[in-house]
């Protein structure tokens, strides 16, 4: 999928992720085909950017099938209809150029396609195991590997700067999620392959004992729900570990990883308030705590810069510091799409990630400083224009 502004949709593009208010209602939903009264309404909802897919603009390439065709049918005029074919050719060029100008470029770490089709096997498996036997939840290996092998497929993987969604999550797409940024985390520190396959599998299945609760955590401050509350949803790290304790295709290290993900360094944590943890357990310990803030589990939902300067704050305290320095280089700080203000008084969208630079996107500036749109295209690298900084994340 791609991000696109809104003033650069057409008719025929094919929305590819639910287009949401502040609140979280749906505007227009995944597969929705755009057609001018729904570009209307985004506009006067201020909404400035979508996701697309891409096949909607890889439908250019049929006419210039069409073009040939004449230049083989009209012989007798000989250069002169080859001549304006090349014409024709030549303009859509520019116009693409424009286009790749203009647009948003997302990076995540995995596909979209693969995301949702892993997504769906997390959530056929744990499901599996609550209803039925532990038998069926073997199967999560071959689930981590492949996540493991699509991650490393691709290029300078852990060189790159990841945009992270905010969204309202069930415990699978959290799951993935978390195992998605552990692993990495794993790879850019050095781990061995069987400490990141450890990772990767413990991630997987750390909080399945949720579904043991009764008690509501998603969207809820597990720490202003009543004592009782808060004292069963504690537990779920024990009914996990339960679950899986006799397994012996899982290592102790991955068995350690899924009772001890919320134990701090400093003591603070739960379910037994130890401070002994480990760094592989620290790993997953970090995405956790990051990915429940931006998605609501256990936690009230806050913006991704409000988790990342959460973590930011702990490094040293609950995790070391290293783990934690890891994590702040391979996170967007502002996702593309993020509308934000800077120190300057200029209102801008962030075009895309600078790898290395979390904190320093590019971005396409869209209001002046005293509110005025700006005409044309204004665009900041923030690497290269050092005096400019973001201040501030616009709702």
């Amino acid at each position: 999928m791609r991000l696109v502004t809104v003033e650069d949709l057409k008719n025929g593009d094919v929305i590819a992720s639910d287009v949401l208010l502040d609140d979280y209602t749906v505007v227009v939903a995944k597969g929705t085909v755009i057609k001018e009264q729904y570009i209307r309404k985004l506009e006067e909802l201020e909404i400035y950017t979508v996701y697309i897919e891409e096949e909607a603009e890889a439908a250019a390439p049929p006419p210039e099938k069409e073009e040939k065709k004449p230049k083989s049918v009209a012989k007798p005029e000989e250069k002169k209809p080859e001549k304006k074919a090349e014409k024709k050719k030549a303009e859509p060029k520019k116009t693409d150029k424009k286009r790749q100008k203009l647009s948003m470029e997302v990076v995540t770490v995995l596909r979209d396609d693969v995301e949702e089709q892993i997504r769906q096997n997390i959530k056929d498996i744990l499901e599996l195991h609550v209803y039925q036997t532990t038998e069926g939840l073997q199967k999560i290996t071959e689930t981590a590997q492949n996540i493991i092998t699509d991650i490393l497929e691709e290029d300078e993987v852990v060189e790159k700067v990841y945009d992270v969604k905010e969204r309202s999550a069930d415990i699978y797409e959290h799951s993935l999620q978390v195992c998605t940024i552990a692993t990495l985390i794993a790879l850019k520190l050095g781990l061995s392959e069987k400490q990141v396959y450890d990772i990767s599998v413990s991630s997987l299945i750390h909080d399945l004992g949720l579904r043991y609760l009764v008690v509501r955590y998603e969207d809820q401050d597990i720490n202003l729900l009543p004592a009782r509350d808060q004292e069963e949803y504690k537990k779920h790290p024990i009914y996990g570990y339960t679950a899986i304790k006799n397994e012996d295709w899982l290592s102790e290290e991955a068995k350690d990883i899924v009772l001890n993900h919320h134990e701090r360094k400093d003591g603070s944590g739960y379910p037994l308030g130890t401070d002994i943890v480990s760094r592989m357990t620290q790993i997953v310990g970090v995405c956790d705590e990051f990915d429940e803030l931006i998605c609501g589990v256990g936690k009230a939902r806050v913006r991704v810069h409000e988790a990342i300067n959460n973590i930011r704050n702990y490094g040293g305290i609950w995790y070391d510091s290293d783990i934690v320095d890891t994590f702040l280089q391979l996170i967007a700080v502002y996702p593309a799409g993020s509308k934000v203000k800077t120190n300057e008084g200029e209102k801008g969208i962030v075009l895309r990630q600078n790898a290395h630079f979390p904190e320093r996107p590019v971005l396409r500036i869209t209001h002046d400083r005293f509110g005025q749109v700006i005409q044309g295209e204004k665009v900041i690298d923030l690497i290269k224009n050092t005096r400019v900084v973001i201040q501030e994340v616009i709702k």
